[in-house]
């Protein structure tokens, strides 16, 4: 009698703890009912990007010269003056990119005390020239000043491969005062501005 009631009571426990794992995964499985994927419509953002049109220029090389003036004379400053232009025209039609170079005020291109050398006295061989050229034009496309101008590089027109390009530019300056005017003893300065257009 006694083995029957341990037999009962091992099987009772049995039962017990089966019915145990039995209701904890029930329990589980409504606990976690498999949820139904939900969307909102479709939204759209438009993008752009735009890269602007540019022409730069490096420093020129020297960025400074003198010279020894003499009255009645030709002067060359002594070394070609060398820069680089680049550009990135992909954008527009077909143009050319010129480099010029001027003074801001050509009748005091330059200048010492109540003395002044003019532009028309300064002349310029421009890139690939062999002729020499006073700087006495007009502005290129608003850069530059009336009489106080010279285009130094023109380049190809730029269409095709030469939307997007570079050129090392090089040319000379020189004092011209076999015409006049007679100067004073003096240190004299001036200012060459250089900049690059597109037109």
């Amino acid at each position: 009698m006694e083995h029957f009631s341990r037999e009962q009571e091992r099987l009772t426990s049995l039962f017990l703890r089966a019915l145990v794992l039995t209701c904890s995964s029930a329990l589980a499985l409504v606990a976690a009912p498999v949820a139904a994927q939900v969307s909102s419509s479709l939204q759209t953002v438009t993008l752009g990007a735009v890269k602007g049109q540019s022409v730069t220029l490096t420093a020129p090389n020297p960025g400074t010269q003198s010279l020894t003036l003499v009255d009645g004379a030709i002067t060359n400053l002594p070394t070609p003056i060398t820069l680089t232009v680049a550009w990135d025209v992909t954008n527009s039609p077909a143009t050319t990119v010129k480099l010029v170079g001027y003074f801001a005020n050509p009748a005091q291109a330059l200048s010492f005390g109540g003395s002044s050398i003019s532009s028309v006295q300064i002349e310029a061989q421009p890139n690939g020239s062999t002729d020499w050229t006073p700087v006495t034009s007009n502005a290129v496309g608003g850069v530059g000043t009336s009489g106080g101008s010279v285009v130094l590089y023109t380049s190809a027109p730029t269409d095709g491969t030469n939307k997007v390009g570079s050129y090392t530019v090089s040319f000379r300056l020189r004092l011209n005062l076999t015409g006049g005017p007679t100067t004073v003893a003096g240190t004299y300065s001036g200012t060459f501005n250089l900049m690059a257009i597109a037109n």
